[in-house]
């Protein structure tokens, strides 16, 4: 039983980086699997009383479950429970409840493990559904654990319960992951009966049971390797730093978090996953991009590529803003109204290649529509030079300053009402006007309204002095 131990700990120290395999952990990111529990389901029906070959299936099951459950057990990080179905009451009749968490995880509970299978007798039925939901109560409460089921069966479903869709529902709440269902004996199709289940084994004769353990077990506990290539213009893995999130296709949590990184030009970082996951990867990029329905095969190194051309937004502030006071601009992807991004004016930017909407907040608000931004280049923008205008006024009132677009009045800015106050404005190049009536005067006809034009660079001194223009 060393053969199984030796490996999935010669396979772990190479994720954890003693060996010449290459991989570069990023900081909080553990470098072997979180803690494992493992839940032995095993059959304690009547059937299993069944000749195999030489020796009934329980005898070969005994021989072989007790060194190997011993060798799992020394596995790092690797934790094991046990329980049994239908080994308490006997067949006839039919009791659809006899499954029993007969040694609950805990730690130096493998003894207890060995003497509950040696003294088994078989006797009962077959509630495999029934087991499977009851597991879900066993495990203890631990977001960080990985569950996994290990079911040994010689048959099939003998109750009304539906196997697969148990499993499914477990799996998608996150209690467990892909079960992994070890048929025993040649009278059953477990693949048929049980792949709806979980990643099914089957151990057609006595010789194969211990190599079928080893190999689903190694499957269990491996990490596997991965490199995610982000595609440039040119279909090329050379887009890098940006993080990335790997979800549970299933049930939609999060597994893991990094920053994308290159060994060399062209070269992505690899990564050690479990390969118990269907994993959809969202990079980061704005926009996100993604790749979904990620099913990694446990050892097989596997590439994902994602297109993710992307390069530069730049908006260029221009002389004549107050330095200290920061130009936010809204940028949005083309014909879409939800923001995508706020960056700074002279701020530089990296963007997926395509159009985008800006709305700068100068005063008034500039817009730039239809904006591309071209692969590995830097699209500058430059708000145009604003010009100021100074407000001053005889009397306290009330007004404000309108942006004239020919056919209508937009709205700018309120002046303040206080006369002691000289309204300065710094405004964009257009044409406005300026509305205001003395606070105390009750005649509407006596508002003032004034025309002006503001070139880049200009500055303009209007006095307000309550007589109707």
């Amino acid at each position: 039983m060393k053969t199984l131990r030796n490996i999935v700990i010669a396979v772990l120290l190479c994720v954890a980086g003693f060996s010449p395999c290459h991989s570069q952990q990023l900081a909080d990111v553990p470098n072997v699997m979180p803690k494992t529990r493992v839940l032995f389901i095993f059959d304690g029906s009547y059937s299993m009383l069944g000749i195999w070959e030489r020796h009934s299936k329980m005898e070969v099951a005994k021989s072989i479950l007790i060194p190997f459950i011993d060798s799992v057990s020394k596995i790092p990080n690797v934790e094991i429970g046990l329980r049994i179905y239908g080994n308490r009451s006997p067949f006839p009749p039919q009791d659809c409840s006899d499954s029993h968490l007969e040694v609950p995880f805990g730690k130096n509970n493998v003894p207890e493990i060995m003497n509950k299978i040696l003294s088994l007798n078989p006797n009962g039925t077959t509630p495999i559904a029934y087991s499977i939901e009851q597991a879900a109560k066993d495990f203890p409460p631990d977001t960080t654990a990985r569950n996994i089921i290990f079911l040994i069966t010689d048959g099939v479903e003998a109750c009304d319960g539906d196997p697969c869709a148990i499993s499914r529902e477990l799996q998608a709440k996150g209690v467990i992951l892909k079960p992994f269902i070890i048929g025993v004996g040649n009278e059953v199709d477990f693949n048929k009966m049980f792949n709806c289940a979980g990643q099914v084994f089957s151990a057609k004769n006595e010789l194969d049971f211990l190599p079928i353990l080893n190999l689903a077990m190694e499957k269990a506990l491996v990490s596997t390797p991965l490199q995610v290539y982000l595609l440039d213009a040119y279909k090329k893995p050379r887009e890098t730093d940006v993080p990335m999130t790997f979800y549970d296709n299933t049930t939609g949590f999060i597994h893991y978090n990094f920053v994308h990184s290159v060994i060399k030009p062209g070269e992505p970082d690899i990564l050690f996953l479990d390969p118990l996951v269907s994993y959809k990867i969202k990079v980061h990029t704005l926009p996100p991009v993604y790749a979904d329905n990620i099913n990694l095969e446990p050892g097989k190194h596997t590439i994902v590529k994602i297109d993710a051309p992307q390069g530069y937004l730049m908006v260029e502030r221009p002389y004549g803003f107050n330095i200290s006071v920061p130009i936010p601009v809204i940028v949005r992807q083309q014909g879409d109204m939800n923001t995508l991004n706020v960056q700074q004016a002279n701020e530089k930017v990296k963007y997926i290649a395509g159009k985008y909407d800006l709305e700068v907040l100068t005063t008034p608000r500039t817009y730039f529509y239809d904006v591309e931004i071209k692969p590995d280049e830097v699209k500058t923008v430059k708000i145009p030079q604003p010009g100021h205008v100074s407000f001053t006024r005889p009397q306290m009132g009330i007004g404000a300053v309108y942006i004239d677009r020919n056919t209508d009045l937009e709205f700018v800015t309120y002046l303040s009402v206080d006369n002691r106050k000289n309204d300065v404005l710094t405004l964009q190049p257009g044409k406005y006007v300026v509305i205001w009536r003395d606070k105390n005067e009750t005649d509407t006809e006596k508002s003032t309204s004034k025309s002006f034009e503001i070139t880049s660079g200009c500055n303009l001194y209007i006095q307000i002095n309550g007589s109707k223009k």
